[in-house]
C-alpha cells in the first residue's frame, strides 16, 4: 500500500538487462489507460497504489548474495543498507533489484519464478 518514507525491495535473477523493462514498466492501451505489468499481477500490487516515478530497478552483470552490493548506489542508500543487512541474511545469489519507493508491500506473495520480495523498510 501507498505509505510515504517507505521502500519495498525485490531481489531477482533476469537473463537479459532490457528484459526487467518489459517485466516491471507499465504500457499503455490503444485508448491511453495503463495496463499493469507482469510484475505487478505476479505480486498482485494495485498499479494504482505506487507512482511509476518512484520505482527503480537495476541488473547486474554478476549474481550476488550480498545486500549491500545489489543496493550499492539506489536512493537512500546510507539509510538502507544498514536497515536491511540487520534483518536480512540472503541465502540465493541475484543479479536484478526492484525498489519501490513511498510503497510498503503488504507481503502477500513473496516468490514467483523469477523475483523474491525481501523486505519493506522506512527510509527517512
Amino acid at each position: 500500500m501507498e505509505k510515504q518514507g517507505w521502500v519495498s525491495i525485490w531481489l531477482g535473477n533476469i537473463k537479459e538487462e532490457d528484459s526487467i523493462e518489459k517485466y516491471v514498466d507499465l504500457t499503455y492501451d490503444e485508448d491511453g489507460e495503463s495496463v499493469p505489468s507482469k510484475f505487478f499481477i505476479d505480486f498482485n500490487i494495485d498499479m494504482d497504489e505506487t507512482d511509476e516515478d518512484t520505482i527503480e530497478k537495476v541488473v547486474y552483470k554478476n549474481s550476488s548474495s550480498d545486500i549491500s552490493t545489489l543496493l550499492d548506489g539506489c536512493s537512500y542508500e546510507e539509510i538502507i543498507i544498514p536497515k536491511i543487512k540487520k534483518s536480512i541474511d540472503l541465502k540465493n545469489s541475484y543479479n536484478a533489484v526492484i525498489l519501490i519507493y513511498n510503497f510498503e508491500y503488504n507481503n502477500e506473495i513473496t516468490s514467483t519464478d523469477a523475483f523474491d520480495f525481501i523486505a519493506a523498510t522506512n527510509y527517512e
